[in-house]
């Protein structure tokens, strides 16, 4: 009797041989797996009380944020920028004779005679302060106070002696806002004088005043300004008499008398809307035109006599000398210099 092995792999003579394999399905032929199927977008999940909290929290933050960039620009509105002034040379050179002549020498005590000057106040008593009134929400008080501020500022600026004979600022900064007083230190810098003359009046190395104060006329107002700011606008025109020289003797006043006419704008801030260093006075527009100055020094920011003028002017003033006196005209904008 034969014995067979009994392995599952072995050979079985009796048995079918097992069918052939199948040959390997081409990929065209393969199937093609369904898509899949978009899944439902999860439950939203209410915020629970730390989330809620914090959201809250970062848009108060953002509102702060946002308020404060606001209220900054606003208190920098004043101070960001310098005034804006002609900065363009307006002299008017008088021609020889000006038809004021003396026929005699200047009188070194009495310069003013023979013009509209010699019934000028003298000094600060010819910067006359108007009646206040209130403007806008600035109660009479707020405005009286601005106004004193302005001829506090004329007075130094055009008539101290100290700043007319050092050129030092100083006692003019110390009553403009302090963010101003920043701009403009900037600007006050040795070399720079001609772009600063309308800060303070400057005379020229070598020359001086006679004892005879300047004389002094013209006008101010009050009014509101475009951010509720208190603009107070001035007008006036100063005469300084120069100390003539030794040689040749001068007969005709306006070689030794120079006129300044300023027109200036202040704006006196008091708003707690704005930061601290933003309350005060600011300059505001300003424009200017001098008579019978030294060209060349004028040039340089400085004030001079025409008497030491050595270049001829390039053309006859446009207007008889004494129209220059006279502040109730537009103020002139014509140069020969």
């Amino acid at each position: 009797m034969w014995n067979y092995p009994t392995g599952d792999d072995e050979y079985r003579p009796w048995e079918d041989p097992p069918p052939p394999a199948a040959p390997p399905a081409s990929p065209a032929a393969r199937p093609v797996p369904p898509a899949p199927t978009a899944q439902p977008a999860p439950p939203i999940r209410n915020a629970g009380p730390i989330e809620s909290w914090q959201s809250r929290l970062f848009g108060a933050i953002a509102i702060l944020l946002v308020t404060a960039v606001i209220v900054a620009l606003k208190i920098h509105a004043f101070s960001s920028t310098l005034p804006h002034h002609d900065s363009t040379v307006r002299v008017t050179i008088p021609s020889t004779p000006t038809g004021l002549s003396y026929g005699f020498p200047i009188d070194p005590a009495h310069p003013f005679r023979g013009t509209a000057a010699n019934l000028w106040d003298q000094g600060g008593d010819g910067v006359r302060l108007p009646n206040a009134q209130a403007v806008g929400h600035f109660s009479a008080e707020q405005v009286a106070a601005a106004e004193a501020r302005a001829k506090q500022l004329i007075t130094l600026a055009r008539l101290d002696p100290h700043v007319l004979e050092t050129g030092d600022a100083e006692p003019v900064l110390a009553l403009l806002a302090p963010h101003q007083v920043e701009a403009l230190r900037e600007q006050l810098t040795p070399g720079n004088e001609s772009q600063t003359a309308w800060i303070t009046t400057k005379l020229a190395p070598g020359f001086t005043l006679l004892p005879a104060t300047p004389r002094v006329t013209g006008s101010m107002s009050a009014n509101l300004g475009d951010k509720g700011e208190l603009s107070i606008k001035t007008d006036y025109i100063v005469a300084y008499a120069f100390r003539p020289p030794a040689s040749p003797v001068i007969n005709d006043p306006m070689q030794v008398i120079v006129l300044v006419r300023e027109q200036v704008e202040y704006t006196w801030v008091d708003d707690p809307a704005y930061g601290q260093s933003s309350q005060g006075m600011h300059f505001g527009d300003i424009r200017s035109h001098t008579y019978a100055a030294n060209c060349a020094w004028f040039k340089k920011g400085h004030l001079a006599p025409s008497y030491s003028e050595t270049s001829k002017p390039s053309g006859t003033p446009a207007r008889p000398t004494e129209q220059y006196f006279d502040p109730t005209i537009p103020i002139p904008t014509e140069s020969n210099c």
